[in-house]
């Protein structure tokens, strides 16, 4: 390990907040993981119908952009970070390796995919994932990931191969020091900024709404109408994969849209404490209720995807089956749910962005 002082490394709900919890952290500020997500306004919704994933199915989004809750975080507690996405992945190793060996750890985002330490589940193609890079031996780094339960080795060619992956979405060569901390952290001011900002993301103005009908509660509205029509538009094996990999995307990959509503709901808790709001304790509690709500309404997709047959010469025989109406169905069902949830968070960010307003 680099450096005078040793690296504490702890396991997080989600990469991007975990890490940069854990890079504070060994610099000195200790703040909640929760606190880096909210501050961060890591909340989202984004329903990417022009952009396909690996199963043929659209793209859902449920945080904010990868890298964009590093940034807020830096802009609204006053933090020095430094973030490049380097030319090269030699000109990115060439940094990462001054900043080692003068003992100072930096964030890279890597295709989670050849994290080898990580088990074989976890192994998937998910070039935004971000980790700590805190020391290294040679050709051998040291690495705080938060999906892992202690400090992995990192070879050099995973490194480099992770690191560049002209992937869609991917931060190729991506690097972040930390080169100051805050005198103080001005909580209250952070917290409105940052509240009102998720508030504003999530329920847009009418007009707006109207042009971009794939972001925020009107994306979940507009996905939760998309999700009706899969039977019609697919078949066969593609039709099992879409939906098992949009729940995955939608609630593991990366997290996921429960627990990041649960992280949400954590983050208000803290901010009622700090700011000795009841409003916003009431507000947390129903964010938390909804996290929970949310995870269930997963666990039904799940469900549905599992009556699609895993092999495709099976499918005409169970198009003939009862099952296909037992798709419909459970996708109308959870279409519901959607809308319903959509509603809610219509409902929770305005009452929310009102309450923040006047604290």
């Amino acid at each position: 390990m680099t450096g005078d002082k040793p690296y504490e490394h702890r396991v997080a709900s989600h990469c991007e907040s975990g890490s940069v919890r854990n890079l504070l952290l060994h610099a000195g500020l200790d703040i909640s993981e929760a606190a880096i997500f909210g501050i961060g306004s890591g909340p989202a919704f984004y329903y990417l119908f022009f952009a396909k994933g690996p199963s043929g199915f659209p793209l859902v989004g449920v945080r904010n952009r990868p890298g964009m809750i590093l940034k807020n975080v830096a802009r609204r507690l006053d933090i020095g970070f430094t973030f490049k996405k380097h030319r090269t992945t030699q000109e990115a190793l060439a940094q990462a390796n001054a900043c080692l060996d003068a003992g100072e750890p930096v964030i890279a985002c890597v295709d989670m995919f050849y994290m080898k330490y990580l088990p074989p589940f976890l192994r998937v193609h998910a070039p935004f994932h971000f980790i700590v890079l805190c020391g290294r031996d040679g050709d051998t780094y040291t690495v705080s990931d938060p999906y892992f339960k202690s400090l992995a080795q990192l070879d050099l060619q995973d490194l480099t191969v992770a690191w560049s992956t002209f992937a869609p979405m991917a931060q190729d060569n991506f690097l972040c020091r930390l080169e100051r901390l805050p005198k103080s952290v001005e909580w209250k001011r952070a917290i409105k900024v940052a509240t009102v900002k998720t508030c504003k993301e999530m329920v847009l103005p009418p007009v707006v709404r109207d042009l971009l009908p794939f972001v925020g509660v009107q994306g979940m509205r507009t996905y939760s109408k998309a999700m009706t029509e899969w039977p019609r538009r697919y078949r066969g094996v593609k039709l099992r994969e879409g939906i098992l990999m949009s729940a995955v995307g939608f609630e593991d990959q990366g997290t996921g849209g429960g627990a990041f509503r649960l992280m949400y709901g954590a983050y208000l808790d803290e901010a009622a404490h700090r700011l000795a709001s009841p409003a916003l304790k009431e507000l947390a509690a129903q964010m938390t209720s909804h996290g929970q709500a949310w995870r269930e309404t997963s666990r039904k997709l799940i469900r549905v995807g599992k009556l699609v047959p895993m092999q495709e010469e099976r499918f005409d025989h169970w198009a003939l089956s009862d099952q296909p109406a037992l798709v419909a169905q459970g996708l109308e069902e959870i279409a519901g749910d959607f809308r319903r949830a959509a509603d809610f968070e219509q409902g929770f960010f305005q009452k929310l962005g009102s309450a923040v307003r006047a604290l």
